[in-house]
């Protein structure tokens, strides 16, 4: 009896077909008719770098990449910062009971901008065999390093933390894994962008992306701008596989990673957890926060391209069944579209939605074969 094989990309259909008709008709927001229809109107954008099927592949990518890289402005980062070299500060390596060492580092990745790090270094480690690397942002959370290090401050943190699983980087050394657990430009409490009088809504993420948009920057693109720096020094690494580079952050580094992916190749599995999205919704209502803003985005494309850049790689989208932050009906459209993208780059099976029975939290189980898959 011969077994029928289904093309990976209607597995995805079928199964989004599933969900789709599990989601009730009503619109995720509602807007009045002339705000929705100005809305649709001004967001539409112009699309220049939108995927088509007829140019060559490596064509697409490389011309929306580099348009993507002016956009977030980390060209301009390039030409600001250039003949600067990053700082690096190793720890002192903590002793822990885990299977690994835990050190606090630090690179100043700019002028004045140190972004501490945690290096998580499993105790077996051996340069005669080096260890995949896995680099972990977080998103608003402004213990975040600590969290996803399992570098609890109290009972309180790590009862939270742990409650959901989200000592992620811990997990990986365990698994043997080297990880690097980074502080957030923006959204650490070590590399806030203070706002006086609150002018910015008291919100420092909001501070941030408006002194970037005054400098020809994104904090989108400063935040790729420091993982790119720590990448530079971690593919040295005697410990550190170079060809095995995994990424992943729930939320806010869910969106880092997506775009890091996206922009630098040296990721090989990307896990953007609960922030995989389009822009907006049917309706206009855009999903991500302020500081995640890229200007005329839509003139560029949409999170469709975004994850089209990380074909030929791997690249796993997470969400949560519960999360309100986001729309099932949304992602489970825009995963069909990346489907799609990959099936036309010859890897269909590099790419996959997965849904976790719970809200805006990791889903380690989801994850971890998708890991081990895509690094093999």
């Amino acid at each position: 009896m011969k077994t029928l094989k289904i093309p990976a990309i209607f597995i995805i259909i079928l199964f989004s077909g599933t969900l789709l008709a599990q989601q009730t008709a009503k619109p995720f927001v509602t807007y009045p008719g002339s705000v929705g229809a100005y809305l649709k109107r001004i967001q539409r954008g112009k699309q220049i770098h939108a995927f088509d099927a007829s140019v060559g592949f490596g064509q697409w990518q490389d011309k929306a990449r580099e348009a993507l890289i002016e956009l977030t402005g980390l060209k301009q980062m390039e030409k600001d910062l250039d003949g600067f070299t990053p700082k690096i500060q190793l720890g002192q390596a903590e002793k822990t009971n885990e299977l690994f060492t835990r050190a606090l580092c630090s690179m100043e990745t700019e002028p004045g901008v140190v972004i501490p790090f945690y290096l998580l270094i499993p105790k077996d480690a051996n340069p005669a065999q080096p260890l995949p690397l896995l680099i972990c942002p977080h998103g608003h959370d402004k213990l975040g390093l600590h969290s996803y290090a399992g570098a609890f401050k109290d009972e309180k943190h790590s009862r939270k933390v742990l409650e959901n699983q989200g000592d992620i980087g811990a997990q990986a050394a365990r698994r043997g894994y080297v990880v690097i657990a980074p502080a957030t430009r923006g959204l650490a409490e070590e590399v806030l962008v203070p706002d006086p009088k609150g002018r910015h809504g008291n919100r420092p993420c909001r501070a941030q992306l408006i002194h970037c948009l005054l400098a020809g920057r994104t904090p989108i693109g400063e935040r790729v701008w420091d993982m790119q720096r720590l990448l530079d020094w971690a593919e040295k690494h005697p410990l550190i596989d170079p060809k095995r580079i995994a990424m992943t952050g729930n939320s806010g580094g869910g969106v880092l990673t997506a775009y890091t992916a996206a922009i630098d190749t040296r990721i090989r599995v990307a896990i953007p957890s609960c922030s995989f999205t389009s822009v907006m919704s049917a309706e206009g209502f855009i999903f991500h926060c302020d500081c995640c803003l890229v200007p005329k985005f839509r003139d560029w494309g949409d999170w469709k391209e975004l994850g089209g850049l990380v074909a030929p790689r791997h690249l796993l989208i997470v969400h949560g069944v519960d999360d309100s932050l986001h729309h099932p009906p949304t992602v489970e459209k825009l995963a069909v579209s990346i489907g799609k993208i990959f099936q036309a780059a010859g890897v269909p099976n590099h790419t996959a939605l997965k849904w976790g029975n719970s809200g805006h939290r990791f889903y380690p189980k989801k994850m971890w074969p998708f890991f081990e898959k895509g690094l093999r």
